[in-house]
């Protein structure tokens, strides 16, 4: 009986294992090895074909993760996506940052803009925030750009008990989770979140510098910390589709 040839070549150098693997990986994915959706092999078979250790391993598929070849779930396994083109995208599943994302694929995340804006909760803030109708909330309001390019047109939500209504652009700075962990010890730990289709308007398409009536993708979801699972903010990011998508691997 005729033993099958192993898909992974052993790596036999010692030599920056781990984006020798990476590459390795890399070259199967781009060259139709697999198909996009398709589950790669255990990462105790990989390791072993490779001849390395799966710390060495989860090295090279966290880079490929965060440049959207592949999604890995716990307890499910690693499956994958595609060859990453101009577009960005990103994973829905997993609670990432966005700048993060960008930067591990090459890009120059940044802030084009910020507004901070005093106001009242309206009934779908209070309900995701739970808190109630009328309370004062600071909104927070930002244009993303990658690689100085408006990509994502950011509205964040926040109970004024959380971050004030008074504070400055610069006491707030780049990252909001940052921001509350450090502020407030608020660990971020999920949100929940919701796909919905939108249509620039007059002001979207100012903010991101597409023409009015542009279909955008839009990922409104609720922040919230494991104790009591409260909720700490709203957010909705807008983005034009051709831009930036987002996807899930679904299983059964």
């Amino acid at each position: 009986m005729e033993t099958k040839a192993p898909l992974f070549q052993p790596i036999v150098s010692t030599e920056t294992i781990s984006e020798q693997a990476y590459k390795t990986l890399k070259n199967l994915l781009e060259n139709g090895s697999f198909s996009p959706g398709q589950k790669l092999p255990s990462e105790p078979e990989i390791a072993r074909q490779l001849n390395i250790s799966r710390i060495t391993l989860r090295t090279a598929l966290q880079k490929l993760e965060l440049l959207g070849y592949i999604d890995r779930k716990r307890g499910v396994g690693t499956f994958v996506v595609g060859i990453p083109n101009k577009q960005m995208d990103a994973g829905i599943e997993r609670l990432v940052s966005i700048s993060d994302v960008m930067r591990q694929r090459g890009h120059q995340p940044g802030t084009q803009e910020m507004d901070i804006a005093a106001q009242n909760a309206d009934e779908s803030i209070a309900r995701e925030l739970r808190i109630n109708i009328g309370d004062p909330i600071t909104v927070i309001s930002r244009v993303r750009t990658m690689d100085g390019k408006p990509i994502i047109f950011d509205r964040s939500a926040f109970p004024s008990t959380i971050i004030p209504q008074d504070i400055t652009s610069e006491e707030l700075g780049d990252s909001l989770f940052a921001y509350v962990l450090k502020t407030k010890h608020l660990n971020i730990t999920h949100a929940v979140a919701r796909l919905v289709p939108a249509i620039a308007d007059d002001f979207l398409s100012s903010k991101l510098h597409v023409n009015k009536g542009t279909l955008l993708i839009r990922l409104v979801q609720t922040h919230y910390i494991k104790e009591n699972d409260s909720p700490v903010w709203q957010s909705t990011l807008s983005c034009p589709e051709s831009d930036f998508s987002w996807y899930i691997v679904r299983t059964r």
